[in-house]
Protein backbone atom coordinates (compact mmCIF):
# COMPACT_ATOMS: atom_id res chain seq x y z
CA UNK A 1 0.00 0.00 0.00
CA UNK A 2 2.39 2.69 0.52
CA UNK A 3 4.30 1.69 -2.67
CA UNK A 4 1.21 2.58 -4.25
CA UNK A 5 1.13 5.74 -2.62
CA UNK A 6 4.39 6.86 -2.99
CA UNK A 7 4.29 6.56 -6.54
CA UNK A 8 1.17 8.56 -6.58
CA UNK A 9 3.02 11.53 -5.33
CA UNK A 10 6.35 11.44 -6.81
CA UNK A 11 4.49 11.81 -10.95
CA UNK A 12 3.92 15.56 -9.96
CA UNK A 13 6.77 16.22 -8.15
CA UNK A 14 9.17 15.08 -10.93
CA UNK A 15 7.16 16.70 -13.51
CA UNK A 16 7.69 19.93 -11.25
CA UNK A 17 11.21 19.70 -10.89
CA UNK A 18 11.68 18.96 -14.95
CA UNK A 19 9.51 22.32 -15.95
CA UNK A 20 12.16 23.80 -13.17
CA UNK A 21 15.15 22.87 -14.74
CA UNK A 22 13.72 23.49 -18.07
CA UNK A 23 12.91 27.08 -17.20
CA UNK A 24 16.20 27.99 -15.83
CA UNK A 25 17.94 26.91 -18.37
CA UNK A 26 16.82 29.57 -20.59
CA UNK A 27 19.69 30.90 -22.88
CA UNK A 28 20.30 34.08 -24.00
CA UNK A 29 20.11 35.15 -27.32
CA UNK A 30 22.73 37.52 -27.48
CA UNK A 31 26.21 37.44 -26.01
CA UNK A 32 27.93 40.89 -25.45
CA UNK A 33 32.13 40.38 -25.47
CA UNK A 34 32.79 43.45 -26.95
CA UNK A 35 30.91 46.73 -27.79
CA UNK A 36 28.00 46.66 -29.49
CA UNK A 37 26.20 49.58 -31.53
CA UNK A 38 23.01 49.30 -32.79
CA UNK A 39 21.58 52.49 -35.09
CA UNK A 40 17.86 52.61 -36.26
CA UNK A 41 16.86 51.05 -39.92
CA UNK A 42 15.74 53.31 -42.62
CA UNK A 43 15.70 56.49 -40.25
CA UNK A 44 15.05 59.63 -42.38
CA UNK A 45 16.26 62.84 -39.95
CA UNK A 46 13.22 65.46 -39.26
CA UNK A 47 15.90 68.03 -38.70
CA UNK A 48 19.38 68.51 -37.64
CA UNK A 49 18.74 66.83 -34.19
CA UNK A 50 16.50 63.57 -34.91
CA UNK A 51 19.62 61.16 -34.60
CA UNK A 52 16.88 58.62 -34.13
CA UNK A 53 16.82 54.94 -31.85
CA UNK A 54 20.10 53.81 -30.80
CA UNK A 55 21.31 51.71 -28.19
CA UNK A 56 25.45 50.66 -27.33
CA UNK A 57 25.91 47.69 -25.22
CA UNK A 58 29.33 47.64 -23.25
CA UNK A 59 30.16 43.91 -21.93
CA UNK A 60 30.21 45.42 -18.16
CA UNK A 61 26.41 45.71 -18.10
CA UNK A 62 26.56 50.04 -19.27
CA UNK A 63 24.42 50.64 -22.12
CA UNK A 64 23.62 54.16 -23.71
CA UNK A 65 20.36 54.68 -25.32
CA UNK A 66 19.72 57.01 -27.85
CA UNK A 67 15.44 56.96 -27.93
CA UNK A 68 15.52 59.91 -30.93
CA UNK A 69 16.27 63.31 -30.50
CA UNK A 70 19.60 64.08 -29.49
CA UNK A 71 19.91 63.22 -25.94
CA UNK A 72 22.01 59.97 -25.25
CA UNK A 73 21.12 58.45 -21.84
CA UNK A 74 23.54 55.99 -19.71
CA UNK A 75 21.90 53.36 -18.29
CA UNK A 76 22.90 49.49 -17.41
CA UNK A 77 21.23 46.54 -19.34
CA UNK A 78 20.21 43.34 -18.52
CA UNK A 79 19.51 40.11 -20.71
CA UNK A 80 17.53 37.43 -20.33
CA UNK A 81 16.37 35.16 -23.04
CA UNK A 82 15.04 37.38 -26.31
CA UNK A 83 14.48 40.47 -24.44
CA UNK A 84 16.95 43.05 -23.42
CA UNK A 85 15.94 45.60 -20.25
CA UNK A 86 18.03 49.01 -20.14
CA UNK A 87 17.30 51.24 -17.06
CA UNK A 88 18.53 54.62 -17.24
CA UNK A 89 18.78 57.14 -14.04
CA UNK A 90 18.61 60.71 -16.27
CA UNK A 91 15.83 60.47 -17.37
CA UNK A 92 13.65 57.59 -14.89
CA UNK A 93 13.33 55.26 -18.08
CA UNK A 94 13.41 51.88 -18.99
CA UNK A 95 13.85 50.42 -22.65
CA UNK A 96 12.75 47.09 -23.75
CA UNK A 97 13.97 45.11 -26.60
CA UNK A 98 13.20 42.21 -28.47
CA UNK A 99 15.95 40.37 -29.65
CA UNK A 100 15.50 38.98 -33.37
CA UNK A 101 19.13 37.71 -34.21
CA UNK A 102 22.66 38.91 -33.52
CA UNK A 103 22.44 41.71 -35.50
CA UNK A 104 18.91 42.78 -35.29
CA UNK A 105 16.68 44.15 -32.02
CA UNK A 106 13.38 45.70 -32.49
CA UNK A 107 12.07 48.35 -29.72
CA UNK A 108 9.00 47.08 -27.74
CA UNK A 109 7.29 50.02 -27.39
CA UNK A 110 6.98 52.05 -31.10
CA UNK A 111 8.67 48.66 -32.76
CA UNK A 112 11.40 50.66 -34.19
CA UNK A 113 13.97 47.72 -35.93
CA UNK A 114 18.08 48.56 -34.72
CA UNK A 115 20.47 46.77 -36.87
CA UNK A 116 23.97 45.91 -35.56
CA UNK A 117 26.39 48.47 -36.91
CA UNK A 118 29.00 46.56 -39.03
Amino acid sequence: MKVKLLKGNCLPMVLFLFILITNGCKKDLLIVNEEKEYLQVNHVPNNAYDGGWSLTLRPNGVADVLPGGDIVYRGTYKINGSKIKVKTEQNSGSYTFEIISETEIKEKEFGTLLKLKQ
